[in-house]
Formats: structure tokens, sequence, C-alpha cells
């Protein structure tokens, strides 16, 4: 009696619409988790480092991983099965892969062109920057989270479905949540770090400058050590208003330009290894 009754509620409607719902949800948290993990730090930090449209990828990422992820939860739920499970989420999987890739390296820099075609059209991204390399390591670590995703979600959201308590229902979305945020987290490293700190370490250096301008008792090891001198063919135009954005880089991303907009100005920095070098006028009035 117990199994013919528990069969019938299983094949009731509004269970099965239940499961499904609840499936598609699991798959668009489970993205939101995963964007939020590869950009949503990204986005903060450049956000307080005067970088241009800081929460650009984060933006972006969110909108295709939630559609990506709800999809992916939604026929898993759909065909009740973990084995099929596990291939409908090898698929986010190597879409958030190939997203990681481009992203930043494509995607961003056509919307940036798009928003200011001016700024755009300094941009130097160079097509030779080992996607099909970094794509296969992040790949490598995405994968087998994505897997677990899947082989976990039907009996997950399964205790889900059936709480009649409000933490019943949610708490099961928690393991979701953490074993692809460890994926995400691996993704930061690929490509954002490195534009990232690029960013952040000139910016710096700016700061200290505008700091200092006027500080005959400036401390000479400090302003060396925050590479102060990167700026002196461009001191003139440095001020507290700027907006800064990865220009170009070489294929390790060991070597970054950045292009930061002061008030009139274009001005282009390299960077090496998370290190002003030096910083040089573009020759272009901002209009």
């Amino acid at each position: 009696m117990k199994v013919t009754s528990l069969k019938r509620i299983e094949a009731r409607p509004d269970v099965i619409r239940s499961k499904r719902l609840t499936g598609a949800i699991y798959g668009i948290v489970s993205g939101l988790a995963f964007s939020a993990a590869a950009w949503g730090w990204d986005g903060y930090i450049l956000s307080r480092s005067h970088a241009y449209l800081p929460w650009l990828n984060l933006s972006v990422a969110l909108v295709f991983c939630i559609i990506v992820g709800a999809a992916a939860g939604w026929l898993t739920a759909r065909f009740e099965s973990s084995l099929l499970g596990m291939f409908f989420w090898l698929i986010p999987a190597l879409l958030f892969s190939w997203l990681v890739n481009i992203l930043p390296l494509q995607v961003s820099p056509f919307i940036v062109s798009k928003f200011n075609p001016q700024m755009g059209a300094l941009l130097n991204y160079t097509k030779d920057a080992e996607i099909g390399f970094r794509f296969g390591l992040a790949a490598a670590w995405i994968i087998p989270f994505a897997l677990i995703v899947g082989l976990t979600q039907l009996p997950i959201t399964e205790s889900s479905v059936y709480s009649t308590a409000f933490l019943g229902k949610i708490i099961p979305f928690f393991f979701g949540i953490v074993v692809i945020s460890i994926s995400g987290t691996f993704a930061d490293s690929l490509i954002n770090a490195h534009f990232r700190d690029a960013i952040t370490s000139i910016d710096s250096t700016i700061q200290f400058a505008l700091d200092n301008k006027n500080n005959p008792q400036m401390d000479e090891d400090l302003a060396r050590k925050m590479h102060a001198s990167s700026l002196d063919a461009v001191k003139e135009y440095v001020t507290e208003s700027r907006r800064l954005l990865v220009r170009g880089y070489d294929k390790t991303f060991g070597q970054i330009h950045v292009l930061i907009r002061f008030e009139d100005q274009w001005v282009d920095c390299t960077i090496i290894y998370a290190q002003p070098s030096f910083c040089k006028v573009c020759g272009l009035k901002i209009r």
C-alpha cells in the first residue's frame, strides 16, 4: 500500500510540475553560483579600481549561465535519470569553459566598442591567446564538478519537492552552490586575475602619485616600490577622474597594456607581471 501510494503521489501532475520547476530552479541557482564565483569578486575589485564597466562580465555571464543551467536542471528533472543528468550537465560545463575564455577576450571588447567607439578603436585584443589550451584547462577543472551536480541533482531536489518547511526546500540547493562555486573560483584565475591584477596595480600607482603630488617628503623607497616613475612621461595628464581597461596583452598575459582615460587624454600603460613599467600618451584626444 505504501509503495502504491508513493507511486500515485509521484504520478500526480502537480508533483511532476513541481519536480521540473525545482530542477529548473536548481539549475538557475547553480548557474548563478558559477557566474558569481567566476566574475563576482572580479567585478567588485574592478569597481573599486576605476575600471571601465567593471560589472560587464558578470552581467553577461549571469544571463548566459542562468539560462544554460536552467535548461540542464529542467532536462534532468524531465527525464528523471541521474546518468542523463550527468550528460545534461556536461553541456553547461563545456559552455562555461568556453565562456571563461571568450567573454573577456572577445565578447567584452565587442560590447565596449559599442558603448564607446573611440575606446573600442584603441583596443588591440590579439587572437594569439592560447584559447584552446585555456579552454582545456577550464574544462578539465569545471567538468568534474558539473558532473557531480548532474549526478546528485535528483536525490537532492527530491527532498526539496516533498518538504513542507521553507528551510527544507532551500537547504538542498546549497550543495549545488558549493560544488559549482569551487569550479568558478578556478575559472577566475585563468584570465580575469591577470587582467584584474594589471588594472589594480596601475590604479594603485596612480593613486599614490596623486596622494603625493605636492609632497616634498615623499618616501623614495615607497615610490620605487609603487613604480611611481612609470608615470613620469604622462604625469601632466594624471587626474583623480579616470577609467581603466585592458587594451592588449601577449599570449601568456605576462605583459598587459592598460588603457586609461583621464579627463582629456588617453594613456597606455605597460604592465609586466602585475608591475607597472612605463606609460605613454596614445596621441589621441578624447572626444
